[in-house]
């Protein structure tokens, strides 16, 4: 199963499925998301707590994101991977992911983004990705 992760202000680079939104907040107004997957999207602290480093020490405040953004999807991981073992189904059977789904946020390609966090954990979870 294919799943897309790109920026809301590219959509060309949208998989032909729904757009899921991993953005905590807004979303821009000319874009329709047809859902949200909260278990990949930073914690409302944890987007605040990066906010506040950014202008008191910018030099930590990514390597603060990374790590702690790493830490929530490895509990989610092993959550998901324990209820896939109990249920005797495969991962992506328990998650709302469809073929061509896409998982969107608002940084565009070439800034740094959280998509790459996300796609290491879905690839984990046995789904192909096509992070831009």
């Amino acid at each position: 199963m294919k799943i897309y992760l790109a920026s809301f202000l590219e959509k060309h680079n949208f998989g032909p499925g729904r757009l899921i939104s991993i953005a905590d907040g807004s979303r821009p107004d000319h874009v329709k998301c047809d859902d949200v997957f909260t278990f990949m999207i930073p914690t409302p602290e944890l987007s605040k707590q990066y906010s506040t480093m950014q202008l008191e020490d910018p030099a930590n405040a990514g390597k603060v994101f990374a790590k702690e953004f790493t830490e929530q999807l490895d509990t989610f991981y092993d959550d998901v991977m324990e209820a896939a073992v109990d249920s005797g189904k495969a991962p992506q059977e328990l998650l709302p992911l469809e073929d061509g789904d896409t998982l969107a946020s608002w940084q565009r390609e070439e800034f740094t983004h959280y998509r790459g966090t996300v796609a290491i954990y879905l690839k984990k979870l046995g789904y192909e990705v096509v992070s831009r």
